[in-house]
C-alpha cells in the first residue's frame, strides 16, 4: 500500500502541471513504478523534484545512495549528475538489484553507477570513499545504525538527505509503528549531531536535508 504524501493530493496535482523530470525516460520509469505492487514504493514525485534540483545546484561528484529498489531514484540522480560524477548505490534485495541493473543498462547509465547487493548496515562501515552527497532511503531500521558512519563518509560541506522522516507525525497503519519509532530516534540524532545542520521539509513523506559543517567534533 502506498502511503499518501503529507501535502494534499490537489496541491500535488496542481504543482505537477509546472514541475517535470528533465529526462523524459525518468518520467516514464517513475510512472511505471508507481503502478506496481510487486516492488517497494519509489520516492514521492515532489521529493524527486527536490532531489533533482539539489543535484543540479550542488553538482556533487560523488553520491552514495542507500536503498536502490529498482533504480528509479538512482536514475533520477544520474540524469542530472555532473559529467564526471558517479553514484554508489546499495540494495539488499537481489531481485530488486537485478532489475535495477537492467534499468541502468537500458538508460545507458551503467558506467556512472556502482551497485552493491548488500545490507546497508553491514556495508556502510566498510566503505572508505568520501562522498559529496548521501541519500538515505533504505529500510527504516538502518537509519540510526548507519548515521555516524554516513557523517564520516561525507566531505565537509557535503549533504545528507534522508527520505520518510515525517513518518512519526503521520497517521499510519499499525504495521508502521516501529518505523515511526526508529525514524523519530533518527530525527533526534540528526538534530543533536555536532557535525550537522539540518532541516526537515514537509514534502513527500518528509525529507531531511543536513549539511556537514566540520571535520572535528
Amino acid at each position: 500500500m502506498n502511503i499518501p504524501a503529507v501535502t494534499p493530493a490537489k496541491i500535488n496535482q496542481y504543482t505537477d502541471k509546472f514541475n517535470c523530470f528533465l529526462d523524459p525516460n525518468v518520467e516514464e520509469l517513475w510512472q511505471a513504478a508507481i503502478q506496481r505492487s510487486d516492488i517497494l514504493p519509489c520516492i514521492q514525485k515532489d521529493t524527486a523534484f527536490i532531489l533533482q534540483l539539489l543535484i543540479q545546484l550542488l553538482q556533487p561528484q560523488s553520491i552514495l545512495e542507500l536503498g536502490t529498489g529498482v533504480g528509479v531514484s538512482t536514475l533520477i540522480m544520474a540524469s542530472v549528475l555532473p559529467e564526471a560524477g558517479h553514484i554508489v548505490t546499495v540494495e539488499r534485495s537481489s531481485t530488486f538489484a537485478a532489475e535495477a541493473e537492467q534499468n541502468f543498462k537500458q538508460y545507458g547509465m551503467s558506467e556512472r553507477i556502482t551497485l552493491y547487493v548488500r545490507d546497508a548496515v553491514e556495508l556502510v562501515p566498510e566503505l572508505t570513499s568520501q562522498f559529496d552527497l548521501i541519500f538515505q532511503d533504505s529500510g527504516k531500521q538502518t537509519y540510526v545504525p548507519t548515521l555516524d558512519y554516513l557523517v564520516e563518509l561525507l566531505n565537509p560541506g557535503g549533504f545528507l538527505l534522508a527520505d520518510d522522516t515525517l513518518f512519526p507525525a503521520m497517521e499510519l497503519p499499525d504495521r508502521n509503528r516501529n518505523s515511526q519509532r526508529v525514524i523519530d530516534q533518527f530525527n533526534n540524532a540528526v538534530r543533536q549531531h555536532p557535525l550537522l545542520e539540518s532541516y526537515i521539509l514537509p514534502i513527500g513523506h518528509g525529507l531531511t536535508i543536513a549539511r556537514k559543517i566540520s571535520e572535528k567534533y
